[in-house]
């Protein structure tokens, strides 16, 4: 099967994206299908070799995300070739994979939009959510089957207007270095007791991680329980705000600051903490949780889709509500329990082998074996129809509430 992974960034880029575009495209490659990577950005040497097909395109800054309005002539050519087209971005890729498709596309929503809008706009989350229940279905609409990393993120896409199939196919990851890391970190505390409780954050410092709410909750519960210790792990624009909220909150020496690692790290860090601790809301089904959960850390974080799905409160971690104090009051009641914090910890190991980068590989196969039998792409309206489908989509004023766009109508300044 001649498969195409859609992304709007790719490696170098570190991200929760990127790594499960790697995963797959990796163990697509083990079972013995072609896969090419389509993504934006300048070519590299060894591009070609490995599979990956950038088309040129305006940086956005140092994010490592990129602006186009169309993929290269060659791009376009390679992905009429594919059999399956699986996107992982829904702008600078399902809608352009969608143009130049001859076979069904699929598309992974792994990330709660909403959020997003509301962390990089003056727009509320509330007011951010009417505007995914406008624009979502429309932006859905270019794909032929919507996958969903979780039950929660099905319920949301359904509540959000999703016209398109939407099917349940979790993330995985490659769980060996992790549960081989787990059994050293026994060795390793039993060789040094009466150390920190060491809570551990793996992620991007970026607004939308709500890194600055996390470093507040640490201030709170490092007032009661001295002995924490806080490493982050991971870069981003927030580092430097974030260094000097630690220092404004009297906990910089008991803060580290890790900055990026290689990933073949990851497992290793892991292991030398106690306690996984995030305040996002904004992932479906963060690869970095599982990853925890596998090392065999109890995880501390606020209830959210995505997350609800993975950790059970009370067993393999604690949850609470999204407000001021609830996280630092966990950390402390799980940190001043180790044999509470021992007992999560195994739980939490036990529970991460649901999610094998194995088995969402073989279903998300399946799926796609069942789409070539069914074809649903065959069955899309004509091109007239997909182009005004399309410029209303990427129309600014689609999204105006509706008095706005009736009285744009009136004054001949707008038209749908």
């Amino acid at each position: 099967m001649r498969i195409g992974l859609v992304t709007a960034c790719f490696e170098p880029v570190v991200n929760g994206v990127t790594r499960m575009v790697s995963l797959y495209r990796q163990h697509l490659e083990k079972a013995g299908h072609k896969v090419t990577v389509f993504t934006l950005g300048l070519e590299s040497r060894d591009d070609v070799e490995r599979g990956i097909v950038r088309s040129p395109a305006l940086p956005l800054g140092r994010t490592g995300y990129h602006l186009a309005v169309r993929y290269s002539r060659s791009a376009q050519e390679e992905m009429r070739q594919m059999d399956i087209l699986h996107c992982h971005h829904p702008l600078m890729g399902l809608e352009m994979a969608h143009r130049y498709s001859l076979c069904p596309v699929v598309f992974t929503n792994h990330t709660r939009y909403d959020i997003y809008i509301s962390a990089y706009s003056p727009l509320s989350q509330p007011a951010s959510e009417m505007l995914m229940r406008r624009f979502w279905p429309s932006i859905t609409d270019f794909s032929d089957v919507v996958i969903a990393p979780s039950e929660s993120v099905r319920k949301l896409l359904l509540a959000l207007g999703v016209r398109k199939p939407v099917e349940l196919i979790v993330n995985g990851i490659d769980l060996s270095a992790f549960h081989y890391y787990a059994s050293q970190k026994i060795t390793w505390q039993s060789d040094s007791p009466g150390q920190p409780t060491r809570i551990i954050y793996v992620g991007r410092l970026s607004a939308e991680k709500s890194v600055i709410a996390l470093l507040h909750e640490f201030a709170r519960a490092y007032s009661v329980n001295p002995q924490l210790h806080l490493t982050l792990v991971g870069d981003g624009p927030q580092r430097r705000q974030l260094e000097q909220l630690a220092s404004e909150l009297g906990i910089r020496s008991r803060t580290t600051f890790a900055g990026e690692v290689d990933y073949s790290d990851v497992p290793v860090i892991l292991a030398t903490a106690d306690i996984f601790a995030t305040r996002s809301v904004s992932e479906v089904h963060p690869l970095t949780i599982i990853e925890a959960m596998a090392i065999g850390l109890p995880i501390v974080a606020t209830c959210s889709p995505g997350i609800d799905d993975i950790v059970v409160d009370g067993v393999s971690g604690l949850l609470g509500p999204d407000r001021e104090g609830e996280l630092a009051h966990r950390l402390v009641a799980l940190s001043m329990d180790p044999e509470r914090l021992c007992h999560m910890g195994s739980s939490a190991n036990r529970a991460s082998s649901r999610y094998t980068i194995q088995n969402t590989v073989s279903h998300t196969l399946d799926l796609y074996e069942r789409l070539l039998t069914e074809r649903p792409d065959q069955e899309r309206r004509s091109t007239r129809w997909q182009n005004r489908a399309r410029r209303r989509v990427l129309s600014w004023q689609y999204y105006l509430p509706d008095a706005l766009r009736s009285r744009s109508r009136r004054s001949g300044k707008y038209e749908q």
